[in-house]
């Protein structure tokens, strides 16, 4: 008899929160006027967050630092890259290293973007105010709640 396939994610269950049920059955959890989000798994020990994240724009977001790897699939929308000059669109692919630094711009409507963000700390992205200084940021620890 076959050994049952057990999913990796439920064998650390203390270390990983699974979004209950499908996300497409999910509400949208507002964060702010423009952003919402479906969390679908946070590993807490790792400091790894796997989530659908809607913006709604028009919205830009200034300069801002990922703290942490980020993999970033769009699924609608677009978002303009002005720090490498490029935009994305549905189905493209952008990876964000480790510190890397940039400002987007999303346009009018809502761009829906699968990330995946793999971090050494619990702070994920620090945003910056015009003084250069930290003014906010997102945290894998925004994501257990």
């Amino acid at each position: 008899m076959e050994e049952p396939i057990v999913n990796a994610a439920v064998l650390q269950e203390k270390e990983m929160k699974i979004g209950a049920g499908m996300a497409s059955k999910q509400e949208w959890v507002q964060c702010d006027e423009h952003f919402a989000m479906k969390v679908l798994s946070v590993d807490e020990a790792n400091h790894n967050v796997e989530a659908l994240i809607k913006i709604k724009g028009p919205y830009r977001s200034g300069k801002h630092t990922h703290t942490c790897e980020t993999h970033a699939f769009v699924l609608e929308g677009e978002i303009k890259n002005h720090t490498a000059g490029c935009t994305f669109g549905p189905g493209d692919y952008c990876y964000q290293g480790l510190n890397d630094e940039h400002d987007e711009e999303f346009p009018e409507g809502d761009t829906v973007v699968y990330a995946s963000y793999r971090g050494h700390q619990d702070t994920l992205v620090e945003f910056y105010g015009e003084d250069g200084e930290v003014c906010g940021q997102f945290t894998v620890s925004d994501y257990m709640a």
